[in-house]
């Protein structure tokens, strides 16, 4: 049986077994396998109680979740450089403002210290999210160079 036939012959049945050629060849093939079971969370879902009046929507929710997408938790390497070319212009252009040039003036020279401990900090944070978020992709990097730097010593 193909898998054309089979999903063909799929769409026909409503929540009874599989015929025995169905299973034979859903026992085969995992594609087809994965399809039926889908359509058979699917149509255990439509059979659900309508639970629009109820307190309760964990059921509901429970019963969606294989249906729902992976979520995807990527920022952009566009977002990363521009958030980190403001936090380190910032740290330039800081001393440079006459504000920052009055409060010096009012609390001397010992108000840059707290400042430039917090702008540290913030740049210390920052490239340890993004070192962190980054992990995977700089392993994989590192990775591919040790390759080339073994099959260059070779």
């Amino acid at each position: 049986m193909t898998c054309d036939r089979f999903l063909a012959a799929l769409d026909g049945i409503d929540n009874e077994p599989l015929p025995a050629d169905l299973a034979i060849h859903a026992r085969s093939c995992r594609a087809c396998a994965s399809e039926s079971a889908a359509l058979r969370a699917a149509i255990g879902l439509y059979r659900l109680p309508d639970l629009a009046g109820s307190s309760d929507i964990t059921p509901r929710v429970t019963a969606l979740l294989p249906f729902m997408p992976a979520p995807r938790r990527t920022v952009s390497m566009r977002d990363w450089i521009i958030t980190g070319f403001v936090i380190v212009s910032s740290i330039v252009l800081v001393p440079l403002l006459a504000e920052f040039r009055a409060l010096k003036a009012v609390y001397g020279s010992g108000f840059t210290l707290p400042v430039f401990l917090a702008l540290g900090s913030l740049v210390t944070l920052y490239g340890g999210l993004f070192v962190m978020s980054h992990l995977d992709d700089f392993s994989r990097r590192l990775k591919a160079w040790q390759i080339h730097q073994h099959g260059r010593a070779a």
